[in-house]
Protein backbone atom coordinates (compact mmCIF):
# COMPACT_ATOMS: atom_id res chain seq x y z
CA UNK A 1 0.00 0.00 0.00
CA UNK A 2 1.23 3.44 -0.90
CA UNK A 3 0.01 6.96 -0.20
CA UNK A 4 0.15 9.41 -3.09
CA UNK A 5 -0.19 13.14 -2.42
CA UNK A 6 -1.00 15.54 -5.23
CA UNK A 7 -2.75 18.85 -5.73
CA UNK A 8 -6.05 19.49 -7.45
CA UNK A 9 -5.63 19.98 -11.24
CA UNK A 10 -2.00 18.74 -11.30
CA UNK A 11 -1.70 16.54 -14.38
CA UNK A 12 2.06 16.65 -14.84
CA UNK A 13 2.40 13.66 -12.54
CA UNK A 14 2.41 9.94 -13.19
CA UNK A 15 0.97 7.32 -10.92
CA UNK A 16 3.33 4.33 -10.80
CA UNK A 17 3.47 1.07 -8.91
CA UNK A 18 5.37 -2.21 -8.81
CA UNK A 19 3.04 -5.22 -8.62
CA UNK A 20 3.98 -7.64 -5.86
CA UNK A 21 2.58 -10.85 -4.45
CA UNK A 22 3.57 -11.57 -0.85
CA UNK A 23 6.25 -8.87 -1.12
CA UNK A 24 7.84 -10.35 -4.25
CA UNK A 25 7.76 -8.35 -7.49
CA UNK A 26 5.84 -9.97 -10.33
CA UNK A 27 8.31 -10.81 -13.14
CA UNK A 28 7.65 -8.77 -16.31
CA UNK A 29 7.37 -11.99 -18.33
CA UNK A 30 4.33 -12.96 -16.25
CA UNK A 31 2.51 -9.84 -17.48
CA UNK A 32 2.91 -10.53 -21.22
CA UNK A 33 -0.45 -10.40 -22.99
CA UNK A 34 -2.18 -8.75 -20.02
CA UNK A 35 -4.02 -5.42 -20.02
CA UNK A 36 -4.13 -2.92 -17.17
CA UNK A 37 -6.66 -0.50 -15.68
CA UNK A 38 -6.12 2.31 -13.18
CA UNK A 39 -9.04 2.34 -10.74
CA UNK A 40 -9.74 5.09 -8.21
CA UNK A 41 -12.84 5.59 -6.09
CA UNK A 42 -14.02 8.22 -3.64
CA UNK A 43 -17.34 9.34 -2.23
CA UNK A 44 -18.44 11.01 -5.46
CA UNK A 45 -15.98 9.81 -8.12
CA UNK A 46 -15.21 6.48 -9.73
CA UNK A 47 -12.39 6.38 -12.27
CA UNK A 48 -11.55 3.44 -14.51
CA UNK A 49 -8.95 4.19 -17.17
CA UNK A 50 -6.59 2.11 -19.31
CA UNK A 51 -3.05 2.18 -17.95
CA UNK A 52 0.34 0.96 -19.15
CA UNK A 53 2.43 -2.04 -18.18
CA UNK A 54 6.00 -0.86 -18.66
CA UNK A 55 8.74 -3.16 -20.06
CA UNK A 56 10.21 -3.54 -16.56
CA UNK A 57 6.83 -4.76 -15.25
CA UNK A 58 5.86 -1.59 -13.39
CA UNK A 59 2.48 0.06 -13.83
CA UNK A 60 2.02 3.62 -15.06
CA UNK A 61 -0.89 6.02 -15.48
CA UNK A 62 -0.83 9.72 -16.42
CA UNK A 63 -4.00 11.33 -15.02
CA UNK A 64 -6.45 13.33 -17.06
CA UNK A 65 -7.71 16.68 -15.76
CA UNK A 66 -11.02 15.18 -14.60
CA UNK A 67 -9.15 12.53 -12.55
CA UNK A 68 -7.62 15.15 -10.24
CA UNK A 69 -10.34 17.83 -10.36
CA UNK A 70 -11.97 17.05 -7.01
CA UNK A 71 -10.05 17.29 -3.72
CA UNK A 72 -10.45 14.40 -1.31
CA UNK A 73 -9.19 11.01 -0.20
CA UNK A 74 -9.50 8.11 -2.63
CA UNK A 75 -8.86 4.37 -2.72
CA UNK A 76 -6.78 3.31 -5.72
CA UNK A 77 -5.90 -0.05 -7.24
CA UNK A 78 -4.63 -1.58 -10.48
CA UNK A 79 -6.60 -4.29 -12.25
CA UNK A 80 -4.62 -6.63 -14.49
CA UNK A 81 -6.63 -8.71 -16.93
CA UNK A 82 -4.67 -11.75 -18.02
CA UNK A 83 -5.39 -13.78 -21.15
CA UNK A 84 -8.47 -15.94 -20.67
CA UNK A 85 -10.24 -13.07 -18.81
CA UNK A 86 -8.48 -13.81 -15.52
CA UNK A 87 -8.24 -10.65 -13.38
CA UNK A 88 -5.79 -9.96 -10.58
CA UNK A 89 -5.85 -6.74 -8.56
CA UNK A 90 -2.85 -4.93 -7.01
CA UNK A 91 -2.23 -4.27 -4.23
CA UNK A 92 -3.79 -7.60 -3.28
CA UNK A 93 -4.70 -7.13 0.38
CA UNK A 94 -5.40 -3.40 0.59
CA UNK A 95 -5.66 -0.23 -1.49
CA UNK A 96 -3.31 2.56 -2.35
CA UNK A 97 -4.46 5.92 -0.96
CA UNK A 98 -4.58 9.02 -3.15
CA UNK A 99 -4.96 12.37 -1.39
CA UNK A 100 -5.83 15.27 -3.69
CA UNK A 101 -5.25 18.54 -1.86
CA UNK A 102 -7.27 21.66 -2.80
CA UNK A 103 -5.62 24.15 -5.15
CA UNK A 104 -5.29 27.60 -3.57
CA UNK A 105 -5.32 29.41 -6.89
Amino acid sequence: MATILTKQHDTKITFTDTPTIDGVAVPPANLIGATLKFLMKGDTITISQPATIMPDGTFSYAPQATDVATPGDYKQEWEVLFPGNKPLTFPNGSYNVVKILPDLG
